[in-house]
C-alpha cells in the first residue's frame, strides 16, 4: 500500500480552512483505494495524534520568526523537524498543499533525501502572488506571470501606496532595496525591500513547481498560470476540486410562486478581504429598500480585526443583515438549503471554490464574481448569476433583479447539476500517485 504524507497549512484541532477540509476528505476517500494517508502540518511544537482516523504529525516552526520568515523565506528549523517526521512515516509520496515559510521547497529536498516522490497542489493565488488575489493593481485579472518589478509595484499599491510611488519604488534593484530595508524602519522598510521580496517570491515559486515530480492544478486558470511561468506541462495535471460526501441536489418545489417573502441570501466563508464580504455588504447599502435578508455565516480571521469592526458596524446599521455562528463542514450544505442564493463575491481568483460545490449540492443557485474558478463552475444565467468582481453596483443590481423575478430564480435552481465529489478527486489523485510509483 502506498503511503502519502499530505502537508497543508495547518490542521485540526487548530482553526482550519478549505485546504485542510480538502486534505481530510481526500485522505478519507483514498483509504478505499489502497492509498494510506498521513498528515503533517506546521505548529509551534512537535506533536503526534490521530484525527478522524488519520495519523497527524505536527512539525515545529522556528521559535523566533523574523521579517524574512514573514515574507516567505524557507524555515530551516521547520525542515529539520519535518525530516524527523519522514524518518517515522517513510512515505512513498510527499504531497504539499501549501506554500509558506514553513511549507517550503526545503521540505521537497528532505522528501527526496528520504527517497519519496513529490507532488504540489496549487490551491490558491497565495502560492505565487504577493497580493494574494492575482488581480493586477486590484482591478483586472493578472496573467499570473511572476515579474519582479510588476509584482513589487502591485503589492505596494495593495498596501495603500499611490500607484506612481509604487511604480518608482519597484524600480529599486533587489540588492539595493534589500540593503536599504535592512537598515530602515517602519513602513519604508517594507517599501524599499519589496523588489527583493518579489524577486525571492518568484525564485521560490519557480523552484518549487519545477522540482516537484507532479504539479496539480485544481482549475483551468491555474494551468494557464503554470504554463505562462514556464512550468513543464508534462508534469502538470488538472484535477478539479470535489465535495466531501454525495449530496444530490435538492430542489424546493413552489418557491417561485405565490407571494414570496424577502430574497434570502447566504454568505459562507472567511472574514478576509479576498472573500469580498465587504463588497456584498456595500451592495446591500446601495439598495436599502430591497426586500432582502442577508445571513453571514463567517469564520473569523484573527488577522483582520479591522474587518470585523467594519462588519459589526454594517450589521448594526442594516436590520436585513444577520451574523450567524460558524458551522462545522457537515452543517454547511443544510444551511445553504435554507437560502435562495449563495453569494460568492470573491475579489481574488479561487481554485474551487468549495462553497460553489456546496451550494450546488444544496440545490441553491450562486451569485458570484465572474472570476477564476467561480466562473469555471457557475454557468451565468443557467445555474447562477455572475457579476464583475469588486463591483458593488453590479452586485446590487443583480440582487434587485433576482428579488423581483422569482421565476428566474426557480429556473436557475432547476438547472443545477450534481457536484463533483471527493470520490472523483481521490480516483484522479490515486492515478497520479500510481504513475509516480511505477
Amino acid at each position: 500500500m502506498t503511503t502519502v504524507l499530505h502537508v497543508p497549512y495547518t490542521y485540526a484541532p487548530d482553526p482550519i480552512g478549505g485546504t485542510e477540509v480538502y486534505v481530510a476528505s481526500l485522505a478519507s476517500e483514498l483509504a478505499g483505494l489502497a492509498v494510506q494517508s498521513v498528515v503533517a502540518a506546521p505548529a509551534r511544537n512537535e506533536a503526534r495524534y490521530r484525527h478522524e482516523g488519520a495519523d497527524v504529525f505536527r512539525f515545529a516552526v522556528t521559535a523566533r520568526p523574523g521579517r524574512a520568515e514573514a515574507q516567505g523565506r524557507p524555515d530551516g528549523d521547520a525542515a529539520l523537524s519535518f525530516s524527523r517526521v519522514l524518518d517515522v512515516v517513510r512515505p512513498g509520496i510527499v504531497h504539499l498543499h501549501a506554500h509558506t515559510s514553513a511549507v517550503s521547497g526545503l521540505l521537497l529536498n528532505e522528501a527526496r533525501r528520504a527517497g519519496a516522490r513529490t507532488v504540489v497542489t496549487y490551491h490558491s493565488p497565495t502560492f505565487s502572488c504577493l497580493r494574494e488575489t492575482l488581480l493586477h493593481m486590484g482591478r483586472e485579472v493578472c496573467d499570473g506571470v511572476v515579474r519582479t518589478r510588476r509584482c513589487a509595484a502591485c503589492a505596494l499599491a495593495g498596501l495603500g501606496l499611490p500607484t506612481p510611488v509604487a511604480n518608482v519604488a519597484a524600480l529599486l534593484p533587489p540588492p539595493l532595496g534589500r540593503a536599504i530595508a535592512d537598515g530602515g524602519r517602519g513602513r519604508w522598510r517594507t517599501v524599499a525591500g519589496m523588489s527583493a521580496t518579489a524577486q525571492s517570491t518568484r525564485e521560490r515559486f519557480r523552484r518549487l513547481m519545477t522540482e516537484a515530480d507532479r504539479v496539480i492544478a485544481p482549475a483551468e486558470w491555474v494551468v494557464d498560470v503554470l504554463r505562462l511561468n514556464g512550468i513543464p506541462m508534462a508534469r502538470t495535471r488538472l484535477v478539479r476540486q470535489g465535495l466531501a460526501g454525495a449530496y444530490p441536489a435538492t430542489i424546493r418545489d413552489g418557491s417561485g410562486s405565490g407571494a414570496p417573502g424577502p430574497l434570502r441570501i447566504g454568505f459562507f466563508g472567511r472574514l478576509s478581504r479576498p472573500k469580498g464580504i465587504d463588497v456584498l455588504v456595500e451592495a446591500m447599502a446601495l439598495i436599502p429598500e430591497a426586500r432582502v435578508a442577508l445571513d453571514l455565516t463567517v469564520i473569523s480571521d484573527p488577522s483582520d480585526a479591522s474587518g470585523a469592526d467594519e462588519l459589526g458596524r454594517a450589521i448594526a446599521a442594516d436590520s436585513r443583515i444577520r451574523l450567524r455562528p460558524a458551522l462545522p463542514p457537515s452543517g454547511v450544505v443544510l444551511a445553504m438549503q435554507a437560502v435562495d442564493l449563495v453569494a460568492v463575491p470573491s475579489r481574488g481568483l479561487e481554485t474551487g471554490p468549495l462553497v460553489v460545490l456546496e451550494a450546488f449540492a444544496a440545490g441553491t443557485p450562486v451569485l458570484g464574481s465572474r472570476l477564476g474558478g467561480i466562473a469555471e463552475l457557475v454557468r451565468d444565467g443557467v445555474d447562477g448569476v455572475l457579476v464583475p468582481p469588486e463591483d458593488p453596483p453590479a452586485l446590487a443590481a443583480a440582487i434587485v433583479r433576482l428579488a423581483a423575478d422569482r421565476v428566474l430564480l426557480e429556473r436557475l435552481r432547476t438547472a443545477i447539476r450534481p457536484s463533483r465529489t471527493m470520490s472523483d478527486v481521490a480516483r484522479d489523485m490515486a492515478e497520479v500517485y500510481g504513475e509516480l510509483m511505477e
